[in-house]
């Protein structure tokens, strides 16, 4: 798994995914958010719509690191693997999993 905020591959430190370059950690809740997210991302990507204008995202693909696509607000999706990140999880990256440079 990658880091959503650097791309960084996340390490398992104390149980938990760990990212060095944000000395940030990921729970068990959020691993089990993004295990999922990976596990629905077959059927999510073949929903996408193919829109050749959207706007990047502000994370990173956690599933194969690439850049996500904005759908709405607080709400993005990996084109390459279908990779989701909903508004709730979007939350709970930002206020409860916070990385260093994004403080």
């Amino acid at each position: 798994m990658y880091c959503p905020y650097c791309k960084e591959e996340l390490k398992v430190n104390n149980e938990e995914l760990y990212c060095k370059a944000g000395d940030s950690y990921f729970s068990k809740h959020m691993e089990k958010v993004f295990n999922v997210a990976i596990d629905n991302s077959k059927d999510v990507k073949v929903r996408i719509p193919k829109v050749e204008n959207s706007e990047a995202g502000r994370f990173f693909c956690v599933n194969c690191g690439s850049k996500m696509m904005k759908i709405e607000s607080m709400h993005e999706v990996c084109t390459c693997c279908g990779f989701e990140i909903n508004k709730r999880t979007f939350y709970e990256i930002v206020e409860i999993n916070p990385h260093r440079s994004f403080r």
